[in-house]
């Protein structure tokens, strides 16, 4: 398994597992945005074969930085791919000023809140309603590098 930042080659890549992965899946333009745009972030994990098998979306505003996507193929999941991935994009990140990371994430979706707890990250607000089809509130979690930058 190979870690690496995204190029423009693997947006159509992504755009597939966007599709198979969220009910309102990006767009390639929009895949492609996040990719060359020096405050986009996006990070692959590939099989041995060079196949896009997760990825994470998100953007960086040091010292600020948000995660927007976050997917794994469901053929490859359970095996601490997305956790790895985040390891690696958080790492890269520091490099470019990332002293704080948020995301948000469906308040039913147990199992990415566990691997974002796991991580390190905690809850710090709700977002009701936020999410359609289907239904669901938003939970915001953040990550610090520093303690004190939460508190």
């Amino acid at each position: 398994m190979n870690f690496r930042r995204a190029v423009p080659d693997d947006a159509p890549h992504i755009e597939e597992l966007e599709r198979e992965c969220f009910s309102h899946p990006y767009s390639l333009k929009d895949i492609f945005s996040y990719i060359c745009q020096p405050t986009g972030t996006c990070f692959v994990a590939t099989d041995e074969g060079g196949r896009v098998i997760s990825y994470i979306i998100g953007r960086l505003i040091a010292p600020e930085g948000e995660i927007y996507r976050i997917a794994t193929r469901e053929s490859h999941r359970r095996r601490g791919i997305a956790y790895r991935l985040l390891d690696y994009m958080r790492k890269c990140e520091l490099g470019r000023g990332l002293e704080v990371l948020f995301l948000e994430v469906r308040s039913k979706n147990t199992a990415a809140r566990n691997l974002y707890r796991s991580f390190g990250f905690a809850e710090c607000g709700t977002r009701r309603g936020y999410y359609k089809d289907p239904e669901d509130d938003a939970v915001v979690m953040v990550k610090a590098h520093r303690s004190d930058l939460i508190n």
